[in-house]
């Protein structure tokens, strides 16, 4: 029975680890139900008259059974909204989970973008048109989701990630810099098109939505592209501007027909500043045009579409310099032969039509026929009024690629590069790295590399002498010199040949470029990060009264340690982020707080960084600012759920504490019971708890819910106090497990087991560790763990 039991175990361990991951509220294989409940009965008509300001109207969303209180909802779009056929009821809507409570948000998202298909009866060109521009830049997310209101069915809609500081985070090292949209007010959409109009930034408020930032970068890089002398702006540009990026938007706009862009209207384009290399880069929204969408895709439109037009600088600058037309080139012909191709976007259109079928057949407000929903795929659809067709989807790529694909321009003959890599794959601070790559047909091979700023190029050589191997081999190399601890360098290669083709490696070049991070010397200290909390909302209090971020040290050894002086970061690459002040000493077994709210002013136990409660990681350094003493990692965090170590020692796993402990141990030994789960809370969704004190000759229950109705659980016991956080985060008991009960469910999911505890020699004073796995539809869910000490 106990080798069944371990057997079933290691199955659930195993399976749990391969899909216990963060709900994605953009996971294109998910389908979710968003239902949102207006207390207002006249809440359409204060739809309706919000439209034009914007106001939020309060309402309650529920999505995977979560019920978010007060969200702010609004009609969104422009011609999705205003050119609505007469009558229809199939508006786009935009949610703000924290319009009315502050920090609410759904699966890390604060504000939902939901369109209507407006110019596609497909449903999919938007989707599509996001998910290839992802592989080539920061563009937003989106998927499919079916909308109620009231609990009626309203529809299936796009759900489009909101292109704010969230998305900014997932594609940049900092989220703080300055966005500016490209949605010029009252006509004239040239505007936006990074034209000079001006050295004030009042000279470009209507042609561009300040979202954050007074104007003053966005003038001085239009400044830059414009009025720099030709012979100079190589130089200048890639100081303030992402060229590279700038042609991956362009040419991914072009080769799928998106005109109502930067490269044909002007507007409807993202800037965000980077402010760890001080660039701008360029990024697509509203794309629902895409292939066709509104019948003006010409699939004869030459890739080389307005490059000359002065209002496009991004592109008549710049082309024509140095390789730049060869790298748009390349790019270009990257984008064709990697995503633009029937056998791709259809296999695509396919995928997602088989999932939404049913529920687009069932929408009774969708702006085009059922009908048209598949017949579209293959043919034109003109709406009734319209002028232009919705091209077919098949034959308008099927065209595009023909022609695209019969031009000389992609056909000439490229290097071939392959094994691209860094040597030492962890180096230290005294090393010098040598990038190298496989390389064939070319007679130029070039490396580029850059810690902030413009990546700089070094010629690669094949002569045995740059970490190449031997002499003539087809392997390139070039040495990249030590530096400091925490440095990341960001590295990538092209080759060039006789003709001027360039090939790039990896592929999409500067975009997720491959990077290795120097690697700090470490030391050794009793002093270790223990536990870290970054979403105080009922917690403990700063001196202010007010709930922040904290991380707590703590001290594991008998002796007293000073800590003054020591370093604490968020930040591998600034280790000197935040100094502890003179005067702190910790006593052997005692532990410190400090707040992460960037509020010093308050008190010298305050730094100069708040958490993210997305993840991240806080290091401490020792006094010499280089050493590394010991780090914590937590994943996302649910409020009030803090990360720390299980045990207080830097060889046992982390895990997260529905009870924080700031100030104490986490691990006391006392008798008692203790709830804790994954690095990531919310992977494990069934919960487990004790009620009643665990004292020898009481009465106690094992408490379950969450779990799947009507079905069994497995209770798996065991007293070894070991445990693995695998891949995930998902943390889960090791053997051995001498016990294991199988518990049935009621309706609910829930489940109470009322237990007598016995007066067992060996057992008071001992810890006891428990977890629940279930069956969830075809998935195994889990519960978190329990730790229980038996008082005597």
């Amino acid at each position: 029975m106990i080798k069944l039991a371990l057997a079933f175990f290691l199955a659930a361990a195993s399976a749990l680890s391969a899909q216990g991951k963060t709900p994605d509220f953009y996971d294109l294989d998910t389908v979710r139900e968003i239902r949102l409940y207006f207390k207002q009965s006249n809440y359409w008509t204060l739809l309706k008259n919000n439209y034009s300001s914007k106001t939020n109207i309060e309402a309650d969303m529920k999505v995977d059974g979560v019920t978010y209180s007060r969200v702010g909802v609004r009609f969104r779009g422009n011609t999705s909204y205003r050119r609505l056929p007469p009558g229809s009821e199939k508006a786009g809507f935009n949610i703000e989970t924290d319009a009315f409570i502050a920090d609410q948000e759904i699966y890390g998202y604060h504000s939902l973008n939901l369109n209507n298909g407006m110019h596609d009866p497909t449903f999919c060109r938007e989707v599509i048109m996001y998910q290839i521009c992802r592989r080539y830049m920061c563009a937003p997310k989106a998927n499919f989701v079916k909308v109620y209101l009231n609990d009626a069915y309203w529809g299936v809609y796009i759900n489009v990630q909101q292109p704010n500081k969230d998305m900014m985070k997932e594609w940049f090292r900092t989220n703080d810099g300055n966005r500016y949209r490209g949605a010029p007010s009252g006509g004239q959409h040239w505007r936006a098109g990074l034209v000079y109009l001006g050295s004030t930034p009042a000279s470009y408020s209507t042609a561009y939505e300040f979202k954050q930032g007074d104007g003053t970068d966005l003038v001085n890089l239009i400044t830059v592209l414009n009025q720099t002398a030709s012979n100079q702006l190589l130089t200048a540009l890639p100081k303030v501007w992402s060229i590279d990026q700038g042609y991956w938007y362009c040419i991914c706009m072009n080769i799928m027909l998106q005109t109502d862009s930067y490269i044909g209207s002007g507007k409807d384009h993202f800037l965000y500043h980077d402010e760890v290399h001080d660039t701008f880069h360029i990024f697509p929204f509203d794309v629902n045009e895409s292939l066709g969408g509104e019948g003006q895709g010409n699939p004869n439109m030459s890739p080389f579409y307005n490059t000359t037009n002065a209002q496009k600088p991004i592109l008549t600058r710049t082309l024509p310099l140095g390789d730049m037309r060869a790298r748009y080139v390349a790019h270009y012909r990257t984008v064709l032969e990697e995503s633009f191709s029937w056998k791709e976007i259809g296999g695509l259109v396919a995928k997602y039509q088989a999932m939404i079928a049913k529920d687009v057949a069932a929408d009774t407000k969708k702006l085009y026929p059922t009908s048209a929903f598949t017949s579209n795929v293959t043919t034109d659809y003109r709406a009734p009024g319209s002028r232009n067709p919705i091209k077919g989807l098949k034959p308008l790529v099927d065209a595009r690629v023909a022609y695209l694909k019969g031009l000389t321009t992609f056909r000439a003959t490229k290097a071939v590069a392959s094994n691209l890599k860094h040597t030492p794959a962890a180096p230290g601070s005294t090393q010098t790295v040598y990038i190298t790559a496989k390389v064939s047909g070319a007679t130029k091979v070039n490396m580029y590399h850059r810690v902030t700023g413009p990546f700089k190029t070094v010629t690669m050589l094949d002569d045995g002498r740059n970490g190449d191997g031997g002499a003539n081999d087809g392997v390139y190399g070039a040495p990249i010199a030590a530096a400091a601890g925490g440095t990341r360098m960001d590295y990538y290669v092209s080759a060039t040949t006789s003709a001027g083709e360039l090939t790039f490696l990896p592929s999409n070049a500067e975009f997720e470029a491959p990077y290795y991070i120097v690697q700090h010397p470490t030391g050794v200290s009793p002093i270790v990060i223990n536990e870290v909390l970054a979403k105080n909302n009922n917690g403990i209090k700063d001196e202010a009264g007010e709930r922040e971020d904290w991380v707590e040290l703590h001290n594991t050894s008998a002796a007293a340690v000073a800590v003054s002086g020591m370093y604490i970061t968020d930040k591998y690459d600034n280790p000197t982020k935040w100094k502890i002040p003179v005067g702190y000493t910790l006593a052997g077994g005692g532990s410190l707080t400090i707040w992460c709210d960037e509020d010093g002013i308050q008190g010298p136990l305050h730094a100069n960084f708040k958490l993210s409660s997305s993840g991240e990681s806080v290091m401490l350094f020792a006094t010499d600012g280089k050493t590394l003493l010991g780090n914590l990692t937590f994943g996302p965090q649910q409020a009030d759920i803090s990360t720390g170590r299980l045990l207080d020692q830097n060889s046992f796993p982390q895990v997260t504490f529905m009870q924080p402990t700031p100030g104490k141990k986490n691990f006391t030994g006392a008798g008692g019971t203790r709830l804790y789960s994954a690095l990531d809370s919310t992977t494990l969704p069934i919960g487990l708890s004790l009620g009643g004190t665990p004292k020898v000759g009481t009465g106690a229950s094992i408490d379950i819910k969450g779990a799947t109705a009507n079905s069994n659980v497995l209770l798996m016991l065991s007293p070894s106090g070991g445990y693995l956080p695998f891949l995930d985060g998902t943390t889960i008991l090791l053997g051995p497990i001498p016990a294991h009960v199988v518990i049935p469910t009621n309706g609910s999911g829930a489940a109470s087991v009322n237990v007598t505890i016995p007066n067992t020699i060996g057992l008071p004073g001992v810890p006891h560790y428990m977890q629940v796995i279930g069956v969830s539809g075809a998935s195994l869910i889990a519960s978190n763990a329990m730790e229980v000490i038996v008082y005597k």
